[in-house]
């Protein structure tokens, strides 16, 4: 199978942009998404949900919920909100979006990737994942039939594969749109350019930035299909050069099991490293973690690991080996309830705010570089859970994947 091949992709018309398209599923808690699914049946929360959005006494009727997202995509369907492309396609996709004063921008390539790694084909991962999760998404992709939210590749980037992407944006664009947040315009690719781009990519390395869960899901259906459903043999994919790859961190907030007092907790945590009082929570370089508690700032100077291996070396690998697990009993930071993730773009200000209101410890990171990310994958070694945040992020809705098309077009 080619390492990148097109699909007949569903593209977002302009105009219902705002009223479908929406951000990241968890830069929402499920109090907002309750209010937005709720308010908009258009929206396309309504077809992410997940357990967690369903009131407490439904949590354990998972085809209701698979039923009422599939229901919802229909919705859509029959709305007509979408530009529909009849031949296998590859999408440029660039993102522009504010970031520290300026404009980040970031242009990918959408399309399918392989699901089995083959001698020829091979996407490298850095992030464990938990079963739970990846087994109730692949069933939403068997019951809703549908993806939308590519799984975020990078790869090496080069002058030749740079050069030909850049000649695709010469074209019209299939659809521009923006606002306060963020700018998209794609371009559709077909013929013997989408066929160039597919042989310049065969000779790179890839590696999972964001959607470890999604990979491990389309791998689970295709498994499950017992390999008789060809659209399952690939996955929705959006491909972006290394050196234009925008690394934040994932912050964690966490409970103390004991209800320790504030002076407890911090004599605990000085036990095993040095905390310095500070006016600033955001860490300035790799090394330090900031530390909220109790309505105060400081920052830990984290130990060194007593790990060989690359992924110990990374600041959130040593804040769960030396206190995270220890001190706060978070085993297992995956499937732990006690432990919550805060994305990087939300900021300090949420971490703060969310630790007064439930008395939780905040504790703010300081970015990976991707250069880490990219040498943990080719190690064969994995991440903690949330270990970073890749910005931009697509928006769920622009691209729809639906699996009968594609197999009707075979």
């Amino acid at each position: 199978m080619s390492r990148l091949k097109g699909f007949p992709g569903l593209v977002i018309k302009p105009e219902w942009v705002e009223k479908v398209t929406t951000g990241p599923y968890d830069s929402y808690t499920p109090e907002q998404r309750q209010v937005i699914t709720s308010e908009n049946q258009l929206s396309f929360l309504n077809i992410t949900r997940s357990l967690e959005d369903l009131p407490v006494e439904q949590r354990d009727n998972v085809e209701e919920l698979l039923n009422e997202c599939k229901e919802a995509m229909d919705h859509l369907y029959k709305a007509d909100v979408y530009q529909s492309f009849d031949e296998p396609s590859l999408f440029i996709y660039r993102i522009d979006i504010p970031h520290n004063g300026s404009v980040h921008s970031q242009t990918g390539i959408v399309g399918l990737v392989p699901v089995k790694d083959t001698e020829s084909v091979q996407i490298l991962k850095h992030e464990e994942v938990r079963p739970e999760r990846s087994d109730l998404m692949s069933r939403h992709l068997v019951a809703v039939g549908a993806s939308s939210s590519p799984i975020s590749l990078t790869y090496e980037n080069d002058e030749q594969l740079d050069k030909a992407i850049t000649n695709c944006t010469l074209n019209e664009p299939v659809l521009i749109t923006e606002d306060s947040a963020m700018k998209q315009t794609i371009w559709k690719v077909v013929g013997e350019t989408a066929k160039e781009l597919s042989e310049l990519i065969s000779s790179k390395t890839l590696y999972i930035t964001d959607g470890h869960h999604r990979m491990a899901a389309a791998e689970e259906a295709l498994k499950k299909s017992d390999n008789n459903y060809e659209p399952l043999e690939s996955t929705l994919a959006v491909l972006f050069p290394d050196d234009e790859m925008l690394v934040l961190p994932f912050h964690r907030r966490v409970s103390d099991p004991e209800g320790r007092s504030c002076q407890d907790l911090l004599k605990a945590i000085s036990s095993v490293c040095e905390i310095e009082k500070s006016d600033e929570t955001t860490p300035a370089r790799i090394g330090k973690v900031g530390l909220y508690l109790d309505g105060q700032s400081h920052q830990i100077i984290l130990p060194e690991s007593k790990g060989n291996n690359l992924v110990d070396q990374l600041d959130v690998a040593r804040l769960q080996e030396h206190i995270l697990s220890p001190i706060f009993g978070v085993v297992n930071p995956g499937t732990h309830k006690l432990i919550d993730y805060v994305p990087g773009p939300l900021g300090a200000d949420v971490v703060k705010e969310r630790c007064d209101k439930d008395s939780w410890v905040g504790f703010l990171m300081h970015p990976l570089e991707i250069k880490d990310l990219m040498g943990v994958a080719e190690a064969g070694e994995l991440m903690p859970p949330k270990s970073s945040y890749l910005m931009p992020k697509p928006r769920s809705g622009v691209f729809v994947r639906d699996l009968s098309r594609e197999k009707n077009s075979q």
